[in-house]
């Protein structure tokens, strides 16, 4: 993998390249599938299957280390912080396209052969994303360590592992 890729210099980079391989995995898998390079707002793959043309956006999220997805909470559900930095969570937020696929790739630096990839739907990464910030929130009492007000959320492999390789989860497109 380029060394820029590697530093997380070129995050435009990586999100293409993910995309691409998503779209050529696809491909393999029985589906016309184009990228648009971040230019649709709320997804970056269209993919056809070849034989029924069942058609379905893929919102697709690369990296290269660290987290696969990151967010902030209050995408994912109503949330507060008071004047003392103590976060309080509640109701998950509505989502627009809850069975949206999302596939999360991350890329190695052994090159694209050792790339991974996560297929689930965004109410998926609600779910995931929502408890994980509440684990997290519950242990450290509802406030930031260090004092802080940061909203960030994110998903780490290990959040995502049963998703991966979850191509089958494509068959309703077949």
């Amino acid at each position: 993998m380029n060394k820029n890729m590697a530093s997380g210099t070129s995050n435009k980079l990586t999100g293409q390249v993910g995309e691409h391989l998503v779209s050529a995995v696809l491909g393999t898998l029985g589906y016309y599938a184009s990228p648009y390079s971040g230019n649709v707002p709320g997804f970056d793959v269209t993919a056809v299957h070849s034989e029924s043309l069942k058609s379905f956006p893929v919102q697709v999220k690369a990296s290269t280390r660290g987290a696969l997805v990151q967010s902030t909470i209050d995408k994912w559900c109503n949330h507060s912080i008071d004047k003392n930095n103590r976060q309080t969570l509640g109701e998950l937020t509505p989502l627009k396209h809850p069975d949206l696929i999302w596939i999360l790739v991350r890329l190695s630096d052994s090159g694209v052969s050792g790339a991974r990839f996560f297929i689930c739907t965004e109410r998926d990464i609600q779910k995931k994303i929502v408890d994980r910030y509440v684990a997290f929130m519950e242990k450290h009492d509802y406030r930031r360590p260090g004092g802080g007000a940061s909203p960030q959320a994110i998903l780490n492999i290990k959040d995502v592992a049963e998703f991966e390789n979850n191509w089958e989860m494509l068959s309703g497109y077949q």
